[in-house]
């Protein structure tokens, strides 16, 4: 079963149209032809209510590089996600998780990276072990990243995180479990659709090396090639991001940072989140794959619940 499909209209710039030629093999000529060759995949799946419309597949379609299969693919992977995570996924909207988001644990600049990249900033240390749980540090990411890829221009640019390790400590990391570790870097790197482009630390503990190589085993060398050590050089951020931009605690010229201003948008859009649930496997049925091996590592268990 589908969703009422709606008009699409790009909002992209030339630029950016020019960049999501070269990068995401995405043809303005061509948008609606792959748009609706994903359309015309998904309405033969049986056991789904997905929504059809442009400006959803095409999240899926350029996270996967206009690659139709592995678009489908990506998109059952999501729905499949859901399902098996019931704890992360039910009564996942802002308000669930405002404790997070009142803790300053994520945030979102208001500019861009010097390629146009959302910035993230995460900082775990801010987490309160005694009030709430790492799952629900998890929730309130995945609110971010959600709303995040709404943004056109976040889908072709793509997003990038600060993780500020101030301040954590060994409370934090042993609630990181190798099987949480496993479960995160699953439903990020295979089951999401949007392009994490880098991951700058800066201020690790001196124990990090233990959290790393937890999280380490289960990073894909892509995802790894993307990461950058800054430790308390912090003003090394500048070279990605304008110092004009960056909060004075990270070597930049701004006030010092605050999530509230993002805390305050995300908060109003419980709305979104609630139809957005609407959608997703229907009756648990099975989720048919266009790739053999693909399907088998996602219904042998990629994204099965694991306790943490």
């Amino acid at each position: 079963m589908a969703a009422t499909e709606k008009p699409y209209v790009c909002t992209l710039s030339p630029e950016l149209v020019q960049k999501a030629e070269k990068e995401l093999n995405e043809r303005a000529q061509w948008r609606s032809r792959d748009v609706q060759a994903l359309r015309d995949m998904l309405k033969k799946q049986t056991g789904i209510h997905v929504r059809l419309d442009d400006s959803y597949l095409l999240r899926f379609l350029r996270a996967r590089k206009f690659d139709y299969d592995r678009a489908f693919d990506l998109l059952m992977r999501h729905f499949k996600m859901k399902a098996e995570n019931p704890e992360i996924f039910d009564n996942l909207k802002p308000s669930a998780v405002k404790t997070v988001l009142d803790d300053g644990v994520t945030g979102v600049l208001d500019h861009t990276d010097r390629d146009g990249r959302k910035v993230v900033i995460f900082r775990p240390g801010k987490w309160d072990t005694e009030r709430y749980s790492i799952q629900d540090v998890f929730r309130n990411n995945i609110c971010t990243f959600t709303k995040l890829i709404e943004d056109e221009d976040t889908q072709v640019c793509g997003i990038i995180m600060i993780i500020d390790m101030k301040d954590i400590s060994w409370a934090h990391a042993k609630s990181m479990s190798p099987f949480y570790a496993k479960r995160i870097s699953s439903l990020l790197q295979d089951a999401f659709p949007a392009r994490f482009k880098g991951m700058h630390y800066v201020n690790q503990p001196t124990f990090f090396d233990y959290i790393f190589a937890i999280v380490r085993q289960f990073m894909k060398e892509k995802l790894v090639s993307r990461l950058h050590f800054h430790g308390s050089r912090v003003e090394e951020l500048a070279e990605f991001v304008d110092p004009e931009y960056l909060p004075e605690e990270y070597g930049g010229k701004g006030p010092p940072w605050s999530n509230k201003v993002w805390a305050e948008k995300l908060l109003k859009c419980d709305a979104d989140f609630d139809a957005d649930s609407k959608y997703g496997l229907v009756g648990n049925k099975p989720v048919q794959s266009t790739n053999k091996s693909d399907a088998m590592e996602s219904l042998s268990g990629t994204f099965r619940k694991l306790d943490c």
